[in-house]
């Protein structure tokens, strides 16, 4: 049985999307978010909502994203059946249905470049995002888990009629007839590209091909952009331009421990011990009754975003602990507003919003704030929080100092601090230094051009951190004496 949705009054409903052909409608299911799409003639589809009901469970931000993810793509194949001569009973091969499957990831990334027919024609009435390969990738698990449930569903519906048991509302019949010249086509057609097969049951091997072939999750290897983490010596410049204390104590966190910006903002009092300096990331689902919880109503309760951390051990490192702290005790004096309803380190400091968790503003509006910020500090080339959680993997990874005289923590000790459950992910966050990779490059060339003479390689690490050294030193000479 297919669960049924009401949608809010037009006037109330919240639009996330309005495309070419579908739109995609905030609506609430179980005192949650959710979401509706509508089809070219205005009425929801039965397919999307079977969907959106398997998410239930999962995060708000990803609930959001999948279903935005797969209205792009009924988009797509509104506009594909355009591009489709119709048959007498508007159905197509396998192959057909396979080819523009394949041609999604061609059309997202390269449309009107692309090799691919199906592609080009698409992109001459519905343009192409042109995002990168792994962009089109992670889109890719919204249509692989609907196509999933497609197959599944229509196996259990065949199964049913077979056994007398209901009659098939998923349709054996196949969907397009074949790509070719532009053409118009009846709104009912249109309407079971969707509706009549539920899309994946038409597919032979239906599940395997599609995960296999036709939407894969690899992609290529992306070099590492070194300017995703924030410069080190730059964050206190960026910190002074922030107009609030409360926000100055935010991004000090994200510095000083490397947190998730959702992290930082769900952060209790009961998380803090001011007087040890320190600090704990606590998963919301490992107490569930906390009072700061049920304060809030459904909705905003459904807004808390863990995205799985692995420990809520922190390392706070310096010099950003130490402005952090100094930063919290400035917000509890001058901006914080005392209550009893609920115990979020951060909330809204001023209008009618005062008071209420921080973590429920928009995060356009926060990231517009930290944006301006780094700007004025005359920071190019980053922006955003994530890029301090860059900077602090990276400084942890290469420059952070041990007791035998050292630097740098074995990547599984990272990993166990930016709260990773694998080593794989923090490889993307904590990579080694550049400059200390062209040092070791250096290293190489000297052993093969040292003047004609083999030197050891002590000698030649030796040289190489020199020169490094008197690169740094002058640098320094020079910020002294443009300060002074």
């Amino acid at each position: 049985m297919v669960t049924s949705f009401s949608l809010s009054p037009i006037e109330s409903l919240q639009w996330l999307a309005v495309l070419k052909n579908v739109s995609l409608v905030q609506t609430t299911l179980h005192g949650k978010q959710s979401w509706r799409l509508l089809g070219p003639d205005g009425h929801p589809i039965r397919a999307f909502d079977v969907f959106a009901r398997t998410l239930e469970r999962r995060s708000v931000n990803t609930r959001a994203n999948y279903c935005r993810w797969l209205a792009e793509f009924f988009d797509y194949l509104f506009e594909a059946s355009i591009w489709t001569p119709t048959g007498q009973n508007g159905s197509a091969s396998h192959e057909t249905l396979l080819e523009v499957l394949e041609a999604y990831d061609e059309y997202l990334v390269l449309g009107a470049n692309s090799g691919n027919a199906i592609a080009r024609s698409i992109d001459e009435t519905l343009p192409s995002p042109h995002i990168s390969r792994r962009s089109s990738a992670t889109k890719h698990a919204a249509v692989r888990k609907f196509l999933k449930l497609s197959e599944r569903v229509r196996a259990q519906m065949l199964e049913l009629t077979k056994a007398g048991a209901g009659s098939a509302i998923i349709d054996e019949q196949n969907l397009l007839v074949g790509i070719g010249d532009k053409h118009e086509i009846p709104p009912f057609q249109r309407r079971a590209l969707i509706t009549n097969s539920m899309l994946a049951g038409v597919i032979a091997r239906g599940p395997k091909l599609i995960e296999e072939s036709v939407l894969p999750t690899t992609v290529p290897d992306i070099t590492y952009e070194h300017e995703r983490a924030f410069p080190f010596d730059k964050v206190g410049d960026v910190l002074s331009h922030l107009k609030t204390y409360r926000d100055k104590a935010l991004y000090a966190l994200c510095a000083a421990s490397g947190c998730r910006i959702s992290e930082a903002l769900q952060l209790l009092w009961d998380d803090l011990d001011t007087k040890a300096q320190a600090v704990r990331l606590v998963a919301p689902k490992s107490r569930p009754s906390c009072r700061s919880y049920l304060a809030l109503d459904p909705e905003e309760r459904d807004l808390l975003v863990w995205k799985g951390r692995a420990t809520p051990v922190t390392l706070l490192i310096e010099p950003f602990a130490t402005m952090f702290f100094e930063a919290l005790a400035a917000y509890m004096r001058y901006e914080y507003l005392p209550h009893a309803r609920h115990g979020f380190v951060f909330q809204y400091t001023r209008g009618g919003e005062q008071g209420r968790p921080y973590f429920l503003a928009a995060a356009s509006s926060r990231n517009g704030v930290l944006n301006r910020a780094i700007k004025l500090a005359g920071v190019e080339h980053v922006e955003g929080p994530h890029s301090l959680r860059h900077m602090y993997g990276t400084y942890l990874l290469n420059y952070f100092p041990r007791l035998d005289g050292t630097y740098g923590l074995p990547i599984g000790i990272v990993q166990k601090l930016m709260g990773h459950r694998q080593a794989k992910d923090t490889a993307k966050y904590a990579r080694y230094d550049r400059d200390l990779l062209e040092a070791e490059l250096k290293y190489a060339n000297m052993m093969l051009f040292g003047n004609g003479k083999v030197r050891s390689v002590n000698e030649l690490k030796r040289a190489a951190l020199l020169s490094r050294l008197a690169e740094v030193e002058a640098q320094l000479e020079e910020n002294e004496s443009q300060a002074a």
